[in-house]
Formats: structure tokens, sequence, C-alpha cells
């Protein structure tokens, strides 16, 4: 469980997509390094392009430039030739949450070309869950995909289960959509070959997100 203290406003830097650019994902690691105002990272998938243990070695290397915690969630090319082995080695589980200033955060594997029955919608169902004793202010969603176009019931499933929010990459572009019957806002941040990262921030007043290449971020 990530902690520093009681905060009502914090950020998080929204990352995806390395796999081939060790060298734009460095880059973009030291800049977010210098901001003081970012907690920690979330890396929406892919660091790998063919699941080889070359490629998580170059990943790793700009992975340890960072100042701040980096929390990766499976993509869908991780899992080819040995990655799930790999990844199951050196990052951990597939699915796992973890709460930070009340917010929980519930990474999932929504992996079609490798997995069968993924997500695991039971699993999501109990850690979506709120315990008696609990105070959550959001409960966030993070997957390397938004939900497929064959399984868009997944977008009313997470909304029932009471997210507020999901966090994604895979499509390598900055994108921003909810079902008009849904209505659960999906992210999806862009990938760091284009010098190109988002930044939620979260605070009293809600939720906000920008799409940030370089040093300049719009909303």
């Amino acid at each position: 469980e990530l902690s520093e203290g009681s905060r009502t406003n914090y950020k998080v830097a929204l990352l995806s997509d390395p796999q081939m650019y060790p060298g734009a994902f460095e880059r973009v690691i030291e800049r977010i390094n210098t901001r003081d105002d970012v907690s920690f990272i979330l890396l929406s998938g892919d660091l790998s392009e063919s699941g080889l243990k070359a490629e998580i070695e170059w990943t790793c290397k700009a992975l340890s430039k960072s100042i701040k915690p980096i929390i990766p969630v499976v993509g869908n090319h991780d899992a080819l030739s040995f990655g799930k082995e790999i990844w199951l080695d050196v990052f951990g589980p597939y699915d796992y949450s973890f709460t930070y200033q009340n917010s929980k955060f519930i990474a999932y594997n929504d992996n079609k070309y490798e997995f069968e029955n993924v997500p695991d919608r039971d699993w999501l169902a109990a850690e979506a869950a709120i315990g008696v004793t609990e105070t959550r202010e959001y409960t966030f969603a993070v997957s390397h995909a938004p939900p497929w176009q064959e399984d868009l019931s997944l977008s009313q499933y997470l909304k029932d289960l009471g997210f507020d929010h999901t966090l994604h990459g895979h499509e390598h572009r900055f994108n921003y959509w909810q079902l008009t019957d849904v209505m659960l806002p999906h992210y999806v941040v862009s990938f760091v070959k284009e010098d190109e990262y988002g930044i939620l921030t979260v605070s009293d007043s809600g939720l906000v997100l920008e799409n940030c290449k370089g040093t300049s971020c719009e909303v």
C-alpha cells in the first residue's frame, strides 16, 4: 500500500506502451521525475514487444531511472513468447489492487489474445466491494485496453460494481469516451514514443485528466 501521509489533492502520471521505445520511455520518466506534484506512475501495459527477456531488461533499465513508484499492468504484447512467465517473475500477479489516499486502484488483465476468460469478473466484483469499515473516495479500474468492441458489456458491469473511472493504453493515441447509456468514463493515454503521457489529478473538487506532450499539458 502506497502511503505518504493524508492528502486531499494529488496527481498520478499515466504512461503506456513503451515496448520498442526504451529511450523515449526513459526520457518521459526523467521528465516526470522533475514534477514534485506527481505521487506515482501507472504504466498501462505493453512493456515489451515480443515478450522477450531482453526487451523486459531494456524496459527495467528505464524503470530504474524513476524516483517515483511505477505500477505496471500487463498488456497483450507482454504475454507473447515467454512473456507470461517473465511477467509473473519480474512484476507479479496479472490482477491486483492497491489503496492510496482513500481511493482504490484495481488493475486487471484484459488480454483476450493470450488468455481465456479475462477479465476475471468475479475477482473484479470482490475487489470493488467496499468493506463495512472502509472509507473510499474513488474506485479506479486500470487495464491495458479499454473494453473491447465485442465486450462493451464490461463498461456496464464496471459501472454497476461502483467504479468511478477507468484508465487504459493500447491505442497509441489519446482518447476519452463513455457509452451514453452507461456513463462510465474511459480514459486512454497515448504512447511514450511521442513524448506523450497523461496526468490524473484527484482533489476535493473532483477528477481532472490532462493530455501532455513534453512539458505542455491540456485538459
